[in-house]
């Protein structure tokens, strides 16, 4: 059950960062982390009444913590997907965020077998390489063009560059969000998500309030950008919760290297909707992921 759970959480993560890029392309990265985290708040309300728990104050406190760090996390990997291929970042993000509660799961004490380290380490693997890019797509669509233009026309490998220090910042909050809410105890059910979310909800709309104060965003309420922004925040909320249950029944370290592998469906969603090339090291990357996880099931 914890591989089945982390496994629909990496797939709901891969299509809410799509959206959410995409988002980005049409309105500023901060309204549409505002909106995400609004939107996804109110999913996981309506789910607390479908899945009542006892709200402790100390899961609280760890949602908390993990709201701050992801709250940082999200607006920035947004404007990383805005700015840069979408195929480099979400992979940069996932190697990241994954190598965090790894990490903290092995200092915790945790001791996965020898066949499952081989899967987390091939499940990392697969997670970076299955959005790696040797080149770029031979036309930009049309929001492409409108994000460059907003950049001012700068040079694209200068938004690369961009994208990729932003992944790499946002990967280490999402990593920090991953470890902080698996402290919580299996009694708090989703209350730890929902305090995550408060929490997340506060840091992004100071974010807005100052870039509004500041003149850097303004808004034009509606259209297909918000939209887009309020359903992938509400799938991101959900993935948040397949992941806290997986956590609750599974290794961190575990969960945490499956759900690297979150980038597949956002590449393949970037392909398909976007013309963004899948390349050959981009299959080797999807080919890893099966052994990855038949190795950390049987492990």
């Amino acid at each position: 059950m914890p591989i089945v759970l982390a496994g629909m959480a990496a797939t709901t993560f891969g299509v809410a960062d799509f959206l959410g890029g995409t988002a980005a392309r049409r309105v500023p990265a901060a309204v549409v982390a505002m909106l995400a985290q609004l939107s996804g708040m109110l999913l996981l309300l309506a789910l607390l009444v479908l899945l009542p728990a006892t709200a402790q104050p100390t899961s609280l406190g760890w949602g908390a913590l993990a709201g701050l760090a992801g709250g940082v996390g999200v607006p920035l990997l947004y404007r990383a997907l805005a700015v840069g291929p979408m195929n480099v970042v979400a992979p940069l993000t996932a190697l990241t965020s994954a190598g965090v509660p790894v990490l903290v799961g092995a200092l915790l004490g945790e001791r996965p077998s020898v066949l499952a380290w081989v899967g987390i380490a091939l499940a990392v693997t697969a997670g970076v390489v299955v959005g790696v890019s040797v080149q770029a797509p031979d036309s930009l669509t049309e929001l492409d063009t409108d994000a460059t233009a907003a950049e001012g026309g700068g040079d694209r490998r200068v938004g690369a560059l961009r994208g990729v220090l932003l992944a790499l910042f946002s990967g280490l909050c999402f990593g920090g969000f991953f470890a902080l809410i698996a402290q919580a105890r299996p009694e708090a059910g989703l209350w730890p998500v929902v305090t995550a979310r408060v929490a997340g909800s506060l840091v992004a709309g100071a974010a807005l309030l100052w870039m509004l104060r500041a003149g850097g965003v303004t808004l034009s309420p509606g259209g297909r950008g918000w939209r887009l922004a309020a359903f992938g925040g509400a799938l991101d909320a959900l993935a948040n919760a397949f992941f806290l249950l997986a956590t609750q029944h599974g290794q961190l370290a575990v969960v945490g290297a499956i759900v690297a592998l979150y980038p597949a469906s956002t590449v393949l969603l970037a392909r398909v909707l976007h013309g963004e090339r899948i390349g050959r090291v981009q299959c080797v990357g999807l080919a890893l992921a099966v052994p990855a996880l038949v190795l950390v099931s049987g492990g």
